[in-house]
């Protein structure tokens, strides 16, 4: 995941300040830990394309040549 500990932390005390059932909390904090996985996942896989381009560019110009 990308946040760290205290970046939870931190989220975690604003959502336990919000006047609502400590399920709802629960639920609140769960999505923002799915949110944080999914953004993760988006970020790899976009690093991924960028060096799989990278590798196609590479070896379209070496056929050009």
């Amino acid at each position: 995941m990308t946040k760290n500990g205290n970046a939870y932390s931190s989220m975690d005390q604003r959502i336990d300040s919000i006047r609502v059932s400590e399920s709802d909390r629960q639920v609140a904090k769960e999505h923002m830990r799915d949110a944080d996985f999914v953004a993760d996942l988006v970020c790899r896989a976009a690093e991924s394309l960028r060096a799989m381009g990278e590798l196609l560019n590479g070896l379209f110009a070496n056929r050009v040549r």
